[in-house]
């Protein structure tokens, strides 16, 4: 999903998807997407658990946004583990937001909205 997609989702009246970070502490702590949760970096066993817990009780046609935005997309270390999580886990309606660079060039730096702090 490019990003300008998700900002006219997130500018609509609409049910809003569930927008899990999966990357770092301070990635999320500088700079977050307003209403996401941060569950810990994806990469690790211990974010791959928290994000299996998030989601489990949830019905597998939830509309889940993934992203990271630690570094650029094809190193990103958090992106495949947790896309490749939700694909085990049975869910059908979920997307991973393309961030080709870094979170701050490619959502922050182009003016769209940011929550800072936990």
């Amino acid at each position: 999903m490019q990003p300008e997609e998700l900002v006219k989702i997130l500018q609509g009246s609409g049910e809003k998807p569930l927008m899990i970070q999966v990357g770092s502490h301070v990635l999320y702590a500088q700079a977050h997407i307003p209403g996401s949760e941060y569950i810990g970096p994806a990469a690790s066993e211990a974010g791959l658990r928290q994000l299996r817990k998030r989601v489990e009780s949830l019905p597998k046609n939830k509309s889940i946004i993934l992203y990271c935005g630690c570094c650029p997309w094809g190193h990103c270390p958090n992106v495949k583990p947790a896309y490749d999580a939700l694909t085990a886990m049975g869910f059908t309606n979920f997307k991973v937001l393309y961030i080709a660079d870094n979170f701050g060039a490619n959502w922050a730096d182009k003016g769209y909205p940011v929550v800072k702090g936990e």
